[in-house]
């Protein structure tokens, strides 16, 4: 079964702090079929913004601290024995919140990519880090985005056959660890979108559809994840939508639940951000 999300924070930059925003996004998806939302908003706002989700009758909720770590630098694999601690104290902050609001999943990455000679030993810190933070994950997934290594996030997971090799590790002892594949992450990785989706969705539940520029000098080049109709983008609304038809039919095929989340970062300062727009843009994965 395939359930569909939005990543609100992103789309609607204000949702994230503001409840009256958040309120508004909520009223205008409950006209679409989007029963999930994937949402990043300061621990201190937890109380604040559990209302207004409750009060829209919302269930399925994701929680993305893979936001933070990035942009803050909370590396899970740094060589740094106190950095990588820290790191693994803001997501034990993070799984504490996502009990809170009653998250189905918490997304995460991995940290910053390393010298190719220092790769083994910050792959040996992930997985401790993984060990300790795992055993405090009863009531939700645990989901790994796997990022680029060279273009913008620069994450030591990750190449697809690495990060899959490491979840089937994983999962050989924590049976809610999964990979989620970004379509965007993927084509920044220069691997085929299509063929790592077919390979990996077996470890995964999550998909986030996304496109991304790769034209260097462009102002949104990298992980800026543009509207799906950006004329520059190497992942049209058309094969995003044929990429969206295949996890359905894989879903059915499997009789597995999977989340396809729809991530657009919009950068129009409009109050409700471009939410209208993408509904208006992809009615196929809306309405």
């Amino acid at each position: 079964m395939i359930n569909r999300s939005i990543v609100l924070s992103a789309i609607v930059k204000d949702s994230a702090t503001d409840p009256s925003v958040l309120s508004d996004s909520l009223s205008i998806l409950e006209n679409t079929k989007i029963n999930t939302i994937e949402l990043y908003f300061p621990f201190e706002k937890t109380k604040e913004m559990k209302s207004v989700i409750l009060d829209h009758g919302i269930k399925n909720i994701v929680y993305p601290i893979a936001g933070v770590q990035k942009m803050e630098g909370f590396s899970l694999c740094d060589l740094n024995e106190k950095k990588r601690m820290n790191a693994v104290f803001l997501l034990m902050r993070a799984f504490e919140t996502a009990n809170e609001i009653g998250a189905k999943k918490v997304l995460i990455t991995t940290g910053r990519d390393t010298d190719e000679c220092d790769r083994p030993k910050a792959l040996e810190q992930f997985m401790k880090s993984m060990e300790r933070l795992l055993p405090e994950a009863e009531n939700f997934d645990v989901v790994l985005e796997t990022g680029d290594r060279t273009v913008d996030a620069r994450q030591l997971l990750g190449p697809t056959d690495l990060s899959m090799k490491l979840t089937e590790e994983i999962r050989r002892k924590y049976k809610n660890f999964y990979l989620t594949l970004d379509t965007s992450h993927i084509a920044q990785l220069g691997e085929n979108v299509e063929a790592s989706i077919e390979k990996a969705l077996c470890l995964s539940n999550h998909v986030h559809l996304a496109s991304c520029i790769l034209t260097p000098g462009h102002p949104l080049y990298g992980d800026k994840h543009p509207f799906f109709s950006h004329p520059d983008g190497v992942l049209s609304d058309d094969r995003l939508h044929k990429i969206y038809s295949y996890v359905e039919k894989r879903s059915e095929e499997e009789e597995r639940e999977i989340l396809i989340g729809h991530e657009v970062i919009d950068r129009s300062g409009e109050r409700l951000g471009g939410l209208e727009k993408a509904i208006e843009e992809s009615p196929w994965f809306f309405l």
